[in-house]
């Protein structure tokens, strides 16, 4: 049995006409009608009745019939996952991320994915803040972005990580007690409001969207932030930190290392930012995009 022989057979049902599946296979009649021939001498049943004035389906041709439709659907779909296969091979992906996606955890997506796709050129963009990450998607300067979960309306976004916020002081404050100068967070030790509150606050400028959900934090508990410092870069931050000038509420992406004589403690109250991928809402994604979204819609 050949793909030409079903071809032939669907054309000849379809239009009921040798003559008609011809010219829509772009064949001579008498090659559909001895593909048609040979392929009843093949199964060993009689698929069309001729007549003068056409051909009509048997009953065992009907039934046959179905499963043409399903074979060249088949095939259908093995040249398109092909063509995918083919384009993904060529494909490239412009990811921007704010500067601790960029720095600790697009790095370790890029490999598990390249490892998979290797033939894929994955570029990261490291932008400063996440309004300028979501800008370059709009602009269409990058095709994914990695940003906050905001409720963006234009964008589809991917859940890939929860960030939990903490609070790093000098391991000598009069707080820490605990003996070991390198705490980490996962032994959940955490500050009270009043220590909090008592602590100069070294913070980002007020625009930065970290600022904004720390303030609302603070908010929420009917507090209001006063930081008594404010820097742009997270690592500034950390080294005022070790070197006595205050504590700083950070998120754990934007704390890069944690030099000696910082202590880490968890706030009060959890606070949380959800790191998503966001893609353009509405816009036709390249194969490669695709691919991307679903590796991290299946491992994140």
């Amino acid at each position: 049995m050949k793909l030409s022989q079903i071809k032939s057979f669907v054309a000849v049902a379809k239009y009921g006409k040798f003559s008609q599946a011809a010219i829509e296979l772009d064949l001579t009649q008498p090659t559909i009608s001895h593909a048609i021939a040979t392929l009843e001498s093949d199964l060993g049943v009689q698929l069309l009745f001729r007549g003068k004035k056409g051909v009509n389906l048997t009953p065992i041709g009907e039934n046959v019939l179905k499963h043409c439709y399903q074979i060249l659907k088949s095939v259908d779909d093995i040249r398109e996952e092909a063509n995918s296969y083919r384009s993904l091979n060529g494909g490239k992906i412009r990811i921007s991320a704010f500067r601790g996606a960029a720095a600790q955890l697009l790095p370790r997506i890029r490999a598990e994915f390249k490892l998979r796709y290797p033939q894929i050129d994955v570029k990261i963009i490291e932008e400063k803040d996440c309004p300028q990450v979501e800008q370059m998607v709009y602009e269409g300067q990058a095709d994914i972005g990695f940003t906050i979960a905001s409720g963006n309306k234009d964008l589809d976004t991917i859940e890939v990580l929860r960030d939990d916020y903490i609070v790093i002081l000098p391991a000598n404050s009069d707080l820490i007690d605990i003996g070991d100068q390198n705490q980490v967070a996962s032994e959940d030790i955490s500050i009270s409001w009043t220590q909090l509150l008592s602590l100069p606050i070294i913070s980002y400028p007020n625009q930065n969207s970290c600022f904004l959900e720390i303030q609302k934090y603070f908010e929420d508990q009917g507090y209001e932030f006063k930081p008594n410092e404010q820097v742009r870069e997270s690592d500034t931050i950390v080294n005022l930190v070790a070197t006595g000038s205050g504590a700083a509420i950070l998120p754990q992406l934007s704390v890069f290392h944690l030099p000696e004589g910082v202590a880490v403690l968890r706030l009060p109250q959890p606070l949380q930012r959800i790191v998503v991928a966001a893609t353009p809402k509405n816009t036709d994604l390249s194969h490669a995009v695709w691919a991307f979204v679903d590796f991290l819609k299946q491992n994140y």
